[in-house]
């Protein structure tokens, strides 16, 4: 048995291993597996968010043949709940104010909102959910809370993020202020590690009293190779007739349902439909470099439950906005859009419209470059989920 956990971090590796070693021995890192891609967390509560991590990397590593039987992948989301900002920063924590902003300025920031709030006013609590996919696909979830007060000054060098403001009465400190020893043994992770540890434990025993077989997941049936439950569409665009990068994708992907390519391949998508291979639904859109093509400007499709508007996008003015892009998908009756020709990777819901672009997988222009493409997966009940995914720079 293997557990794979979705983060690069290796101190919070160290805390998970010293929890959850006595469920099995064999606990990495996905980067440890050379997974480089971050599931998109659209999720609306922590809970969510964790699935969507964790069933993320199960179905990257399904589709690259890297899941074993009887894996478990698990995943977490955790932020600072302050009760007096409504919850806020919750599941936007490492987001607030920006990214790239220091933690000392959302510190300071959070201390300056609670300026008149006195007492309990302050209360604010770290909370943490833990998820686990199993590779048959069950799904489990576990919580933990670190319950304090905002204080009015940070203080402390032990911890990190938003430790120095989180103040615990009854410790006459501040998260900070902790052993590593003492945090591990109370925080909200560490709470969340144990409560999966003991469910994990009850689970993995349930099954061997029912004689059911870990490593016998229904994706996989004897003598019939690997059946999934869910189908998978590869959304590409601008590879301007440098297909290189696609090629080596549609080998690592191995299986696929739907090739969808929104502009711009520059008279190669006879090529592109033949890397596929047999079996493949091709969508192709005419982009603004596509001259002299038959390719239909655009098209409309059906994945799942939902239907998809298909267009590279030059002529809605998506450089600019998403306005006439939404406008036109929704008078299509579409609930997603798909468009190219920025080179930039996207994905948001706009006007009741999910617009997705995969950036360009051979001519990126986003910030770092990197070639980008989509994998969309479509569960047994029509539902879709995004896997934006980037190419490592040689």
């Amino acid at each position: 048995m293997r557990i794979i956990f979705a983060t690069h971090n290796k101190n919070k590796m160290k805390e998970i291993r010293q929890i959850l070693g006595d469920v099995t021995e064999d606990i990495v890192a996905k980067s440890e597996l050379g997974i480089d891609f971050e599931p998109v967390e659209t999720g609306k509560t922590f809970a969510e968010n964790a699935e969507l991590k964790a069933s993320g990397i199960r179905s990257y590593m399904l589709a690259h043949g890297m899941l074993e039987d009887d894996d478990i992948i698990m995943s977490d989301d955790s932020g600072l709940c302050v009760n007096y900002m409504l919850g806020m920063p919750g599941i936007y924590s490492a987001r607030y104010l920006g990214e790239d902003t220091s933690y000392d300025i959302k510190n300071a920031r959070i201390i300056h909102e609670l300026r008149f709030a006195e007492g309990e006013e302050r209360a604010a609590h770290f909370a943490c959910s833990i998820c686990a996919v199993f590779a048959d696909g069950r799904v489990f979830h576990t919580e933990g809370k670190f319950e304090g007060l905002i204080a009015k000054e940070p203080k402390g060098t032990n911890g990190f993020g938003y430790d120095p403001i989180l103040y615990l009465p009854e410790y006459g400190k501040t998260s900070a202020e902790l052993t590593a020893e003492e945090k591990n043994s109370m925080s909200h992770r560490g709470k969340a590690l144990r409560a999966m540890r003991e469910l994990l434990k009850r689970v993995i025993g349930e099954d061997r009293e029912k004689g059911i077989n870990s490593g016998a997941f229904s994706e996989k049936k004897e003598g019939s190779g690997l059946v999934r439950p869910f189908q998978t569409a590869l959304i590409v665009s601008d590879s301007h007739r440098k297909d290189d990068n696609l090629k080596d994708v549609l080998k690592r992907l191995g299986m696929i349902d739907y090739l969808i390519h929104l502009g711009d391949s520059e008279g190669t998508e006879h090529m592109i439909k033949q890397y596929a291979g047999d079996g493949v639904e091709c969508y192709f859109v005419q982009g603004n470099n596509d001259f002299f093509t038959e390719l239909p400007r655009e098209q409309v499709i059906t994945l799942g439950k939902h239907k998809c508007f298909l267009t590279h996008g030059h002529y809605y003015g998506v450089g600019m906005d998403l306005t006439q892009l939404t406008e036109e998908a929704r008078a299509r009756g579409c609930d997603i859009a798909m468009f190219g020709h920025t080179h930039r990777p996207y994905l948001r819901e706009i006007n009741g419209v999910t617009c997705i672009n995969p950036g360009s997988i051979s001519y990126p222009r986003q910030s770092d470059r990197r070639p980008s493409y989509m994998v969309v997966d479509v569960s047994e009940e029509g539902e879709l989920t995004y896997h934006q995914v980037y190419l490592k720079l040689h």
